[in-house]
């Protein structure tokens, strides 16, 4: 039952929300007054205007990042306001989640202002007896660590490493695994999978403020895991010791230098790759194949279901040295240039312009995801055949990667993986158009 003196509270509970779920309307408005009445047209705009925002093509850098900044206060403030009404209510405190979910944040405040007062003398208690507080500002904690490290470490810096993928996950154990013990020991478990939980709804939280797509969170999970749990473990123990809570929560301000560091010195990786294919037919149906401009025809596999970029089909504008190839890919074009041409002997070009490295799963038309372009780049591809005896050819291709992303023992065997992928997915796609080219000269010779 809702008792007449909680009224006032419930009514600046619900004005302040909708205060604040408004203020992201007139930001999107202040930044593009003239277009305001096209995007207000859009239903998204008034369901989630600012990730309709970050969807824009002509979105500059310093607006997106004023967008995320924004974003993160309004969801931390809509967060805030719901648990502390779920906490006068003494119940709803999962629906107070959703506060800060799109399309479904404004149901949940207007459910919380109406649900009924729980009647309990002792403060709330939830998941078997832990104190809603603890666990609500550890979770809260985590999650604006992380949305905080991929907006200052990748948006800002431009820098993907040690930082980001390691020391940020710990600082998000520690932090987490502190706070929800700060005013009782929960245990080892439970403390490890609050811990778990907050730099998941972190994740989710990039998601939604289009930060990062689902395949790339999915990538880095297995590194960021285990560094969210030995942090999460650690900080229960500075807990348990009663630390100052400026001690364990040091380790948050330190992340903006090493993030700084990482961008002043950028790592640079060079992945070298060399595969091969026996093909049976002589060189000139295989450089007939190689220099072919039809679709690649075996299915791209895994790459694809990665969201990874793989070769569709490429286009020879002319011949010899200086010509230049326009090579399809999933996500797009890539502008070559022919730096050795020796028909059915040698064929190597040099990419000019890279489309991105992979297509983001995501909910929204465009990720500000620095890492899709810049990251992993193609040098040099070559292509040699050197006849066989019995008429066969040897297609041996090598092409020369460089990976700017850290830490290099695990991002190098994920791009080692795609890159042999993609190059015998291309090696047996030369191999049946050769075939089919050698089996076709034969029936023309034949019937000449």
């Amino acid at each position: 039952m809702i008792r007449l003196s909680e009224l006032p509270r419930r009514a600046a509970f619900l004005i302040l929300s909708a205060l604040l779920f408004a203020s992201q309307h007139l930001l999107v408005w202040s930044l593009d007054a003239e277009r305001f009445q096209v995007v207000a047209s859009d239903s998204e705009f008034w369901v989630g205007p600012l990730q309709g925002a970050l969807g824009d093509s002509a979105l500059t850098p310093a607006r997106a990042a004023l967008i995320f900044a924004f974003g993160l206060m309004v969801a931390s403030g809509l967060a805030l306001l719901s648990f502390r009404q779920a906490r006068r209510n003494r119940s709803g405190y999962a629906l107070a989640l959703f506060s800060v979910v799109p399309a479904a944040q404004l149901v949940a405040i207007v459910v919380l202002a109406i649900l009924p007062t729980r009647q309990a003398e002792e403060e709330p208690q939830i998941f078997n007896g832990l104190k809603v507080a603890g666990v609500m500002h550890g979770l809260l904690a985590g999650i604006a660590i992380v949305v905080l490290a991929v907006l200052i470490s990748a948006v800002t810096f431009g820098a993907y490493g040690w930082g980001l993928f390691v020391m940020s996950p710990f600082a998000v154990g520690i932090a987490t695994g502190f706070l929800v013990n700060r005013r009782q020991d929960l245990g080892l478990k439970p403390t490890l999978g609050l811990s778990v939980g907050a730099a998941a709804l972190g994740s989710l939280a990039l998601v939604i403020l289009s930060l990062e797509g689902v395949i790339c969170i999915l990538l880095a999970a297995p590194l960021a895991v285990p560094m969210v749990l030995a942090g999460g473990a650690i900080g229960r123990q500075f807990a348990i010791a009663r630390l100052n809570r400026r001690n364990p929560l040091a380790s948050v301000a330190v992340l903006p230098l090493v993030f700084m560091l990482e961008a002043a010195i950028p790592p640079e990786t060079i992945i070298s790759t060399a595969r091969e294919v026996v093909v049976e037919a002589p060189p000139a149906a295989v450089w007939a194949a190689l220099t072919s401009s039809e679709p690649i025809r075996p299915a791209p596999g895994l790459t694809a279901a990665a969201g990874l970029a793989y070769p569709v089909a490429s286009h020879l504008a002319g011949k010899g040295v200086g010509a230049l190839r326009a090579g399809r890919f999933s996500t797009g074009v890539a502008t070559e240039v022919v730096t050795d041409w020796q028909p059915q002997r040698s064929l190597a070009f040099r990419i000019l312009r890279q489309p991105p490295a992979m297509e983001e799963m995501s909910p929204y038309r465009r990720v500000h995801a620095p890492h899709v372009v810049g990251y992993f780049e193609t040098g040099e591809t070559r292509f040699a055949l050197r006849p066989l005896p019995g008429g066969g050819t040897r297609l041996t291709v090598t092409a020369l990667h460089r990976l700017r992303i850290e830490p290099v023992p695990y991002w190098a065997p994920i791009a080692g993986w795609a890159i042999r992928a993609n190059v015998d997915r291309v090696l047996e796609d030369i191999r049946l158009k050769s075939l089919e080219a050698d089996l076709q000269g034969r029936r023309l010779r034949s019937v000449g």
